[in-house]
């Protein structure tokens, strides 16, 4: 009899545990097609990156998401609208500029891994052909934003155009120029507008696919930085959201075969896939 009793509550329990199952098996089914239904998702960027991050917001809603594009005018604001909450996240500043953003803004943006894509940096120039031609007193527009200015010494050094000193700071500047001997001026400026100064200056140091987007063949560098492929770009997100579905389905996005092809084609070289992992 009482073999039979604890038969008949092990069943019992069973079936109880098989009904909480399913119901937390709905509820997250549901939780997840609400989620879907009711939030839009925003993903910030600017110009050079449009056409691609479309091509994840066209993604997105195909599964089932609301999403749109918030465009921007400024190399800063879509780290800023990430932070202040106004955007999901965004696709355009590299690792170690997002990382200089969170230390001076105290804010917790993460880059998901794996990163995606790293940009070339070229020293780019409509005057001169070649890297022996640029004069004695050139002028030479670069990035001032604090990490593209430090990449951008540290490439005219590696060019043999300039010499710095020992490096005391997180970052060089143009205090830290040791040795000049060609008087090369610097021409600080916004990132998003380098390219504009290529006609003004006798090069200029720039991403490629800023070049590209300037109209100007991205491979028609004087010299390309080999340091550019420890500067990845990806998607960039709250800390808070980084478990969110819809971040996990952006990724499997942006890592498929479909997008990375997409992606060579709208880049054209200017920008480098990393290895698919």
């Amino acid at each position: 009899m009482k073999s039979k009793l604890s038969r008949f509550v092990c069943l019992l329990l069973a079936i109880v545990l098989s009904i909480s199952l399913i119901g937390c098996s709905k509820k997250t089914s549901t939780q997840t097609s609400t989620q879907k239904e009711s939030k839009v998702i925003k993903l910030g960027t600017l110009s050079v990156n449009e056409v691609f991050v479309t091509a994840l917001k066209d993604a997105l809603i195909a599964k089932g998401y609301k999403a749109e594009i918030i465009m921007f005018d400024a190399n800063n604001m879509p780290a800023i609208a990430t932070k202040d909450g106004d955007i999901d996240g965004f696709i355009h500043n590299h690792l170690p500029w997002i990382e200089t953003f969170n230390k001076e803004n105290n804010s917790k943006l993460i880059m998901v891994k794996p990163y995606l894509f790293h940009g070339r940096t070229g020293l780019y120039s409509s005057k001169h052909k070649s890297l022996a031609e640029i004069p004695n007193g050139a002028s030479i527009a670069i990035p001032n934003d604090p990490t593209n200015l430090d990449k951008s010494l540290l490439m005219l050094q590696d060019l043999g155009l300039l010499t710095l000193k020992p490096k005391t700071e997180n970052f060089y500047t143009e205090l830290d120029i040791k040795e000049n001997p060609k008087n090369i001026k610097l021409v600080g400026t916004e990132i998003s507008v380098t390219a504009r100064s290529i006609n003004d200056a006798d090069a200029v140091i720039c991403p490629a696919s800023r070049i590209k987007q300037a109209g100007i063949d991205p491979n028609s560098f004087l010299a390309e930085d080999p340091a550019s492929v420890d500067f990845p770009t990806g998607l960039t997100v709250n800390e808070k959201s980084l478990n969110e579905q819809w971040v996990k389905d952006a990724m499997e996005i942006l890592t498929s075969d479909a997008m990375r092809a997409k992606f060579d084609q709208i880049y054209g070289g200017a920008n480098i896939l990393y290895p698919k992992q």
